[in-house]
């Protein structure tokens, strides 16, 4: 077999889902009802969502770098951390697990729970949310549904795959608003 012909079988096989940015099968108790290259979208029949999201990665895009920003961001639009602690791919990915607690518009109060897990070549996030009162029936499971999903995208020399963990994060009170919708002043 020649060089050229075994590349192209290789770049084939890469077009599978051996080469797929993400991998999970739907946990006992789930339903896949949406996936592609970048995503994964399960439901529970109580309406809790589990899905993974994968973007491209960066240069310096580290464990740290993007959970910072990950809880700066929900942190603003409202969602308070409550838990973080490190967690690792079913293939050895570090990752990090932050579990936060929000009040939706309606006034339901929901938990929302991200797995940040940094490769090489992709930024992956597992997420389970749903209802508050259902938070720790699947609470419980996210470390071992974190365990089973595994992450593409390692070098085999200085790899973001095991990147530092982040330190300890927490998320700011979002600005007070008025009846007109402009920031009150709050005294510190």
């Amino acid at each position: 077999m020649t060089m050229k012909r075994l590349l192209f079988l290789l770049a084939t096989a890469c077009l599978t889902t051996a080469c797929a940015t993400h991998k999970l099968e739907p946990p006992a108790g789930f339903a896949q009802v949406e996936r592609d290259d970048y995503s994964t979208t399960m439901m529970a029949p109580d309406h809790v969502g589990l899905n993974v999201r994968v973007w491209d990665n960066v240069k310096g895009g580290s464990l740290s770098f993007w959970g910072e920003d990950l809880v700066n961001k929900l942190g603003a639009r409202g969602y308070a951390l409550r838990a973080q602690k490190p967690v690792e791919s079913k293939n050895g990915v570090a990752g990090t697990r932050f579990d936060f607690g929000y009040t939706a518009p309606d006034g339901v109060e929901k938990f929302y729970s991200a797995v940040l897990f940094t490769s090489d070549d992709y930024r992956v996030v597992l997420q389970v949310a749903g209802n508050a009162e259902l938070g720790p029936r699947y609470l419980t499971r996210l470390d071992s549904i974190a365990g089973e999903t595994k992450v593409r995208g390692c070098k085999l020399v200085n790899s973001l795959c095991k990147s530092a963990q982040p330190g300890p994060l927490k998320t700011q009170a979002p600005p007070a608003q008025t009846e007109k919708g402009s920031e009150t002043k709050t005294e510190t």
